[in-house]
């Protein structure tokens, strides 16, 4: 912006001459005031120009935003990442104790039934009551240590309609209190006797040798005698 021409400045600015001021100080307030006024337009102009870099940028970022807002909106479209169901974050259970694993798992040999066994007896079941059998031992193969020795025993059902039928059992004990029995692995532990012969009493749930397994074997009921047996309850021993 130009200066004012010179023949306006008494317009402009009136001459200060009325006032009382000391000679020459009322062209230099005329002077200062003129440049005040000529420099205010420039200043605003430049302070507007300044600006307009900010505004600039100021839009950008709204149109990102914008941009932002839309992939976003469109993102929020796909199905949220699953979280972990209470069964993935539940603690595993507690594995059973391993003398209680051993005692209820299948069986391959007679030689892996006495080693688990807390006693293996000879004898015949004399009743069924309550779920329980009375067990009437006739000889004890195998005892463990401390276990003791009686003529009678409490064994779970699984004896349930053999009364009077000659067995021979491999056992754990279910409850050091009470002196309950279970045989091992179910009817693994069951052998029927036929004199002086011992079937197992199950073709599924049977061993399929004395000391070694036979694949050959599977799904049929094991044979062998009592005499086997006892030897291997000696070896234990």
């Amino acid at each position: 912006m130009s200066a004012p021409d010179p023949a306006e400045w008494a317009r402009i600015a009136p001459h200060p001459g009325d006032h009382d001021l000391p000679p020459g100080r009322h062209d230099l307030h005329r002077s200062r005031l003129l440049a005040a006024i000529t420099q205010e337009p420039r200043t605003r102009r430049r302070a507007f120009v300044s600006l307009r870099p900010a505004l600039v940028a100021a839009a950008l970022v709204l149109v990102v935003a914008g941009i932002g807002g839309g992939l976003a909106t469109r993102s929020g479209d796909a199905p949220p990442a699953a979280l972990p169901s209470p069964e993935t974050t539940r603690p595993a259970a507690r594995p059973a104790p391993p003398d209680r694993a051993a005692k209820n798992r299948g069986y391959g040999t007679v030689r892996q039934l006495t080693d688990a066994a807390d006693l293996v007896v000879r004898g015949e079941v004399a009743s069924v009551m309550d779920g329980r059998a009375v067990y009437r031992v006739a000889e004890v193969l195998y005892r463990a240590p401390g276990a003791a020795v009686p003529t009678e025993l409490m064994v779970a059902a699984e004896l349930s309609g053999t009364a009077g039928r000659p067995t021979v059992l491999y056992l754990g004990l279910v409850d050091p209190g009470t002196r309950v029995y279970h045989p091992l692995g179910g009817e693994f532990g069951i052998f029927d006797l036929a004199g002086e012969t011992a079937t197992s009493r199950s073709a599924a749930m049977s061993v399929t040798g004395l000391r070694t397994e036979d694949g050959t074997a599977t799904g049929r009921a094991f044979v062998t005698t009592v005499a086997e047996l006892r030897q291997l309850a000696r070896e234990r021993q």
